[in-house]
């Protein structure tokens, strides 16, 4: 069995982004504040590529106890496997008990060849992360102080991986499900340059052009309301058939008033089942943009409608964490209404239009949330 005593502290992988660290990065900064708290362990961030002096002091500001840095020509533009080559290097040396990276783009590129580098487990699209133990039944042996990986399973599971034998134990978060922590001015921390020692290396690719894809249309992780559709916009509440174009237009008008009364960024979300629907009503409306869930975003705005959404476990992953959830369904015993703040069993389609005119009358639109 290896010794890891000389295992130590909690890394995070950071990205700049324009210049300062991205909304993902201060995530998984939150995330890697709590392992490391729980632990007694200082968190350290971990940073390739060009940065300020300003971008670093960031790190320490929401939560870093440590910046290491580095900057080597070679890792501008970014190409993945010479990315690879020196965080592979940085944690051979360095001996990180965690190192946690974001599922975006650059965390799913980069983390599980390093995990695959360092012959150590790494668990995705976790959702939270905590300190546990784990008896091995086979081995007769308890192992104590594990990072708890928790992500959906199959189903409506929620399993919890542990790397009890492999050093670092690895994990990537998915976007939105930790909040960043509050910027503290006061928080001191060090820093530290790091000069790869692996030379130019020979790869079998070259970047040869770099072209950044257009922003997705849709927002919504900066959206403050969100008013999501699900398949239940297809029948009415006696079971008639309806056009899912009418529960779409009462949403875009829904939108539209919160919007323009309450002065609210809005925005229109979408279930995985209703977009894989490809129903031709809604073609070119809702798209993968919208999705929210497992496979789509993870979302937490102040006030979240759920429309004719059931509730699969995949969906609620991705807006659990929502501080109102309004939900309304005319199936009493559908999951979404077991964690809803305001369950709502009725028609979606007398529901809309009433909610629309109470809110366009001010005030008293309130009233029907409160019911």
């Amino acid at each position: 069995m290896s010794d890891y005593s000389d295992y130590k502290d909690v890394w995070v992988y950071l990205q700049v982004e324009d210049g300062s660290l991205s909304r993902e990065s201060l995530e998984v900064l939150a995330a890697g504040r709590k392992v490391a708290d729980k632990l007694n362990q200082k968190l350290i961030g971990v940073v390739l590529g060009p940065a300020t002096k300003e971008t670093l002091k960031q790190a320490i500001t929401y939560g870093a106890s440590k910046v290491i840095y580095c900057n080597d020509e070679s890792l501008t533009p970014y190409f993945n496997l010479r990315y690879i080559d020196v965080l592979t290097e940085l944690t051979t040396k360095r001996k990180p008990y965690a190192f946690i990276f974001v599922e975006n783009e650059l965390g799913r590129d980069i983390a599980p060849r390093v995990a695959y580098r360092l012959n150590t487990g790494l668990a995705t699209g976790t959702i939270e992360l905590d300190i546990g133990e784990f008896f091995n039944a086979l081995e007769k042996k308890k192992y104590e102080n594990l990072l708890v990986q928790i992500r959906p399973d199959f189903g409506t599971r929620i399993a919890k991986i542990f790397t009890p034998s492999r050093r670092p134990q690895m994990a990537t978060i998915r976007p939105g499900n930790f909040i960043p922590l509050e910027p503290d001015t006061k928080r001191r921390g060090s820093y530290e340059e790091y000069k790869y020692e692996g030379g130019q290396g020979s790869y079998p690719a070259v970047v040869q052009d770099m072209k950044e894809l257009p922003k997705p249309k849709v927002d919504l992780r900066e959206a403050k309301v969100i008013i999501s559709l699900g398949l239940g916009i297809l029948k009415d509440g006696k079971g008639n058939a309806r056009n899912p174009r009418e529960a779409y237009d009462f949403a875009v008008k829904l939108k539209e008033v919160i919007q323009a009364k309450y002065n609210l960024k809005a925005e229109l979300g979408a279930t995985r089942a209703l977009l894989y629907a490809n129903l031709k009503e809604l073609e070119g409306l809702l798209t993968h943009d919208n999705q929210v869930g497992q496979t789509g975003v993870t979302v937490a705005p102040d006030v979240y409608f759920a429309i004719g959404i059931s509730g699969s476990i995949q969906h609620r992953v991705g807006m659990q964490k929502s501080k109102k959830i309004v939900a309304v369904n005319t199936d009493p015993g559908a999951p979404m209404l077991k964690i809803a703040h305001y369950p709502i069993v009725e028609d979606l389609y007398d529901f809309m239009p009433k909610m629309i005119s109470m809110l366009t009358e001010g005030n008293e639109g309130r009233k029907i949330v409160a019911t």
